[in-house]
């Protein structure tokens, strides 16, 4: 088992700053749009209206105005999608590395072990395998258009969460 020092100690230097600057970004874009929602709702700000409008674009309300406010609300969206991916990512990247050297040990040791019974005619596995391979293959070529429609939807969240990962993987 892995000591809890190893695993916290690895979120120090480059990748606690990491987390700290996709943090501060994932609050503020959770403030921001729902800072908005609440706002466009009308249950919770019910104080005296304030001097700049109910719409915060400075009393005006032009059209300039609320392509920025709604552009904004885009990228509040997409930095609480993004940020949460990278640093979940980065977490289970972290907690991988430090479990590492045990899963490749027995990684070997159950490989070895597969070996020794096939060499020995105990199993036989492999031909179940490329059998199952070769079905999973098949299920994907029938399914492209899907697999397409879901990377294409999650592309820029799986982009970042690939990302942290490997910063996870970090030392």
């Amino acid at each position: 088992m892995l000591p809890l020092s190893e695993i916290i100690g690895g979120f120090s230097g480059f990748k606690g700053r990491a987390l700290l600057y996709v943090g501060v970004v994932v609050l503020a874009g959770a403030v921001w749009t729902n800072g908005r929602e609440m706002q466009r709702s009308g249950h919770v700000f019910t104080a005296p209206k304030a001097s700049i409008g109910t719409d915060w674009t400075g009393g005006g309300g032009s059209g300039k105005e609320d392509f920025f406010l709604k552009k904004g609300d885009v990228l509040g969206k997409a930095a609480v999608t993004v940020g949460l991916s990278f640093m979940v990512a980065m977490i289970a990247g972290s907690f991988l590395r430090a479990a590492f050297k045990t899963a490749v040990g027995l990684l070997i040791l159950c490989g070895v072990a597969i070996w020794f019974l096939e060499s020995q005619g105990y199993v036989s596995l492999w031909n179940d395998y490329f059998a199952a391979v070769r079905n999973g293959g098949n299920w994907v070529t029938t399914h492209v258009d899907l697999i397409g429609e879901f990377l294409g939807k999650h592309l820029p969240s799986a982009g970042a969460a690939l990302v942290g990962f490997g910063f996870g993987l970090r030392r």
